[in-house]
């Protein structure tokens, strides 16, 4: 398994989830923006990527990586950074109202 290309491809989304991330943070509350971010925030990562990169698709074709091992492959990468990533918020959340 190529962990490095994954990594790219994940770091090329990566701007567009963030974005989709704040948007929510700001329009909903904390759980909703955390799961948003770990659902829906993925999609919108494949779709920026498919507007703007799309050409890049046939660097991961001509590795044997598919669109699927893309999309499983960044939702776990999105959840291991998530996770850490929600605890801290929210800690942070609970004392700022302490």
């Amino acid at each position: 398994m190529n962990v490095r290309a994954y990594w790219q491809f994940y770091k090329d989304i990566f701007p567009f989830i963030a974005a989709f991330g704040i948007v929510c943070a700001i329009a909903t509350d904390v759980l909703w923006a955390f799961a948003l971010f770990c659902t829906i925030g993925l999609l919108f990562g494949f779709l920026g990527f498919q507007v703007f990169k799309k050409g890049e698709y046939y660097f991961y074709y001509n590795l044997g990586i598919t669109k699927w091992n893309l999309l499983k492959i960044s939702f776990f990468i999105n959840l291991l950074i998530a996770i850490p990533l929600f605890s801290i918020l929210l800690t942070c959340f609970f004392i700022i109202l302490l």
